[in-house]
């Protein structure tokens, strides 16, 4: 039966196909420059940028696919890490819009791949270290992140250095104060997150905040954590991409000095939730997660040279990383958590939950319809029902004057036959049942125990 929105699941086969498919797009949009190559977040441009390559690179890691042109892609990133005398941008990669300045949105992302792909000691890789550090003295005071250092923090960028740190090495006292800056200000009443701590709440700035949080272990049981996953879950709509753009703009200078380039981030809030609801510490919220990976494997990945033209969004990087890195989630999904119940049945597995431990398990499974309800009824009192319909017929007729009393008794006499015949052959059954089972258990008793 093919997966409906009232029993959603999972198909693995269906989830390794579009990996698949995600991972041939990549290999056929990479674009080599001379000894080295990569992608640019606009997968129909020809020339790469650092940030897409790193991401597009970490798409195979991730998956633990070998790519023929990683070392070349490395190579391209290793090309264009910056080398500075000054603190601030020494060992960060620009964006095309960033004037050559290092910003988080790039390094980062960059940071996290060397870390994931275990690149550090590597002579072809870029410098590890240094990536490390920019992101440190790149930290505001606050404890948050901006583009760069002075630059007012915001939650999707503070987000993206912890993740980077996390790999890093996730005792550093910066990691806490991440952290303390993206949850000080949370509350059980205001538990979610939008673009900066004062604003709005979004489904993406909430799930990738809760996300940022399980991979660094952090307030795990906490009553505001836990209000958030409950914010997502109620505010998720599952049939929607929540798929928009945040801008804004960019002061080197720091508050008070005039922008001076313009950014824009195109977000993909639906994959980013199903990888943050499977870290629920409460357990995954299955429904909601099987019906999110309806509508995120909807449709075949095409390449993006027919499905969309430059610019558009369906031609960038971004759509296909948030939903390999969900599904990518979802085929690492553990099977049970800590106090779960794991149920081996001989054609199936069944996890049952450990806030629902003390119940049976048939109350946990949902109703199957009235026609599988009546079924078992029915074979089990055919003959009485038979019994009871020709009685009422024969009634009827009698007091319509069709029949006579005679007719009526010789109406019944056979489905009280057939009705006395079963009634004693399930009783033979039954009797035969409990005379046998004491012999079959003390057949299966160890010796010792007789």
């Amino acid at each position: 039966m093919p997966p409906t929105s009232a029993s959603p699941s999972i198909d693995m086969a269906v989830l390794q196909t579009r990996l698949d498919e995600s991972l041939d797009v990549l290999r056929d949009t990479y674009v080599p420059s001379g000894d080295v190559g990569g992608w640019y977040h606009d997968l129909t441009r020809p020339d790469p940028g650092a940030t897409a390559t790193a991401v597009a690179l970490m798409a195979f890691t991730e998956t633990g696919r070998p790519f023929e042109h990683f070392d070349e892609g490395l190579a391209f990133l290793a090309e264009r890490q910056a080398a500075s005398a000054d603190r601030l941008k020494d060992g960060g990669w620009a964006t095309r819009t960033s004037l050559g300045m290092p910003v988080v949105e790039a390094t980062a992302w960059i940071a996290r791949f060397l870390a994931r792909a275990r690149c550090g000691l590597r002579d072809d890789a870029p410098d590890i270290r240094r990536a490390y550090e920019w992101l440190l003295r790149n930290q505001n005071p606050d404890g948050g992140w901006g583009s760069l250092y002075g630059c007012p923090s915001r939650v999707w960028l503070t987000c993206l250095a912890l993740r980077a740190l996390t790999q890093l090495n996730p005792y550093h006292p910066a990691v806490e104060r991440g952290v303390e800056w993206l949850t000080s200000d949370r509350t059980s009443k205001r538990p979610a997150w939008g673009p900066t701590r004062a604003a709005a709440p979004t489904v993406t700035h909430t799930a990738f905040a809760l996300l940022t949080l399980a991979e660094a272990r952090a307030l795990r049981d906490d009553e505001r954590l836990l209000a958030a996953y409950d914010w997502l879950r109620a505010n998720l709509d599952t049939e929607d991409s929540h798929t928009w753009i945040e801008t804004y703009d960019v002061t080197p200078g720091g508050p008070g000095t005039r922008p001076v380039w313009r950014l824009a981030l195109w977000h993909y809030g639906l994959p980013v939730a199903v990888s943050a609801l499977l870290r629920d510490p409460r357990g995954v919220p299955g429904a909601v997660v099987g019906r999110a990976f309806q509508t995120l494997v909807r449709g075949e990945v095409a390449t993006p040279r027919w499905i969309g033209y430059p610019g558009s969004g369906r031609t960038s990087l971004w759509t296909l990383w948030w939903r390999l890195e969900a599904l990518t989630d979802l085929r690492r999904m553990p099977l049970a958590a800590s106090r779960d119940v794991l149920h081996w049945l001989p054609d199936a597995a069944v996890v049952q939950r450990g806030h629902a431990r003390d119940r049976p398990l048939t109350a946990l499974l949902p109703a199957r319809g009235l026609r599988v309800r009546v079924t078992p009824f029915l074979l089990r009192n055919w003959s009485r029902l038979l019994l009871v319909l020709v009685a009422v017929g024969s009634l009827a007729g009698v007091a319509t004057g069709t029949w006579d009393w005679k007719d009526f008794w010789l109406s019944v006499i056979l489905p009280m036959v057939m009705t006395t015949a079963h009634e004693a052959a399930k009783r033979r059954r039954s009797s035969s049942a409990a005379l046998t089972a004491p012999g079959q258990q003390a057949a299966q008793s160890p010796p010792s125990a007789q």
